[in-house]
């Protein structure tokens, strides 16, 4: 009941509440029909032990019932790669293994066509990352007493993109509410479930694994250790091993390639040798559409002089959230390094972590503000 004492507070929940319930409305209502979309049914038919050439037709079959006559000539006409993927049913299988290791985000979506045809159920995947991560957020605000500063936390999911990854068919706003959940879990002391929750992440996106290696040895370096943690990552780690091989994924350099090289019509055979200038070439050109086309780059870089700004007027970091801030903050560009790519939502989950736990900093160390009632003067006597 306390806090219906602070205005501030109820106020700052009730405007989270109505933002997540706001994207997770138009998520249902306006999604977006990205090609990935096309790649997730498949998988989720394969899933269902529907294969070869009829998975194919019965994939493009369900997407063009579910997406507008304009949307299904985007996704099948408009540049050769999406052609030969609509008209080769071969050409089109060789891709599946980039989607087939997203595990538990394919697992789910075809845990919902129970009840529904794949292209909803992806989308009503999205919905629900959405409502759980603004049910997280608004629970972590509270505990921590500061959903006062509820606004700056819709900012910040703002300006990550949090509205644009609840309208796509996409593991990342799904695997965000594992790997987020996690850090706030072990800035919270609960090692074991910040584990179990950095592993279910992996299993929804793998690449993740990079923060959980990260968080680990940071952990190790700074202290306080979290043995959940490191468990988390060598069963993460083991977790990523297995996935990658059963997936059929076709390796680290083939996926760099197509994904910033060439859209090979298949590859069935494609086998690019390794080229230290081409992987340089890639770098450069990724920074340069990071700095041009996407937001991620100032927004860590605002991060970074929020962090700055904190210290500079002696707002006190807890153990547990320097190594959180650490291992994100080293995250990012050890995630580049290894795989440039230059989407916002590559790095969404560690973003909108950083957000949250300097958000939390300032609100119960910071004055009051939206609304929140300034506290008591003591009273002479």
């Amino acid at each position: 009941m306390g806090i219906l004492k602070r205005p501030g507070d109820l106020l700052g929940g009730l405007l989270l509440v109505l933002y997540t319930a706001t994207i997770c409305a138009v998520a249902l209502a306006y999604p977006t029909a990205n090609w990935d979309l096309i790649a997730y049914v498949a998988s989720v038919l394969e899933g269902d032990g529907l294969l070869g050439h009829d998975m194919h037709a019965q994939t493009y079959a369900i997407v063009r019932s579910n997406v507008s006559d304009g949307e299904f000539l985007v996704l099948t006409a408009d540049r050769p790669y999406r052609i030969a993927q609509h008209t080769d049913p071969d050409a089109f299988i060789s891709m599946l293994g980039f989607y087939r290791v997203k595990l538990l985000y394919v697992e789910f979506a075809q845990f919902l066509t129970q009840a529904t045809d794949p292209v909803t159920a992806l989308r009503w995947v999205s919905a629900i990352s959405a409502g759980l991560f603004g049910l997280m957020t608004l629970s972590w605000l509270g505990g921590q007493r500061c959903l006062a500063v509820a606004p700056l936390a819709i900012i910040a999911m703002m300006a990550t993109g949090f509205g644009d990854l609840a309208r796509v068919a996409t593991p990342d706003l799904f695997s965000a509410v594992f790997l987020v959940a996690g850090v706030l879990l072990y800035v919270q002391e609960r090692g074991l479930s910040a584990g179990i929750a950095f592993v279910l992440a992996i299993l929804a996106r793998p690449d993740h694994l990079a923060l959980v290696g990260v968080f680990a040895v940071m952990a190790v370096i700074i202290r306080p250790m979290s043995k959940g943690v490191i468990l988390g990552f060598i069963a993460g780690l083991a977790a990523y091993i297995a996935i990658s091989r059963m997936s059929g994924h076709p390796g680290w350099w083939v996926q760099m390639w197509f994904t910033n090289v060439e859209y090979v019509p298949t590859l069935e055979g494609f086998d690019p040798p390794f080229s230290i200038l081409t992987y340089l070439q890639i770098v450069v050109q990724t920074i340069v559409r990071s700095l041009v086309e996407q937001q991620w780059p100032a927004v860590l870089l605002a991060e970074l002089f929020v962090v700055a700004l904190l210290l500079r007027h002696n707002f006190v970091f807890e153990r547990r959230e320097t190594v959180a801030l650490t291992s994100l903050f080293v995250a990012i560009p050890a995630k580049f390094v290894v795989f440039p790519y230059y989407d916002t939502r590559f790095f969404f989950a560690y973003l909108i972590a950083i957000a949250f736990l300097l958000i939390t900093i300032y609100g119960r160390q910071g004055s009051p503000v939206f609304f929140s009632a300034p506290p008591p003067v003591p009273q002479e006597e």
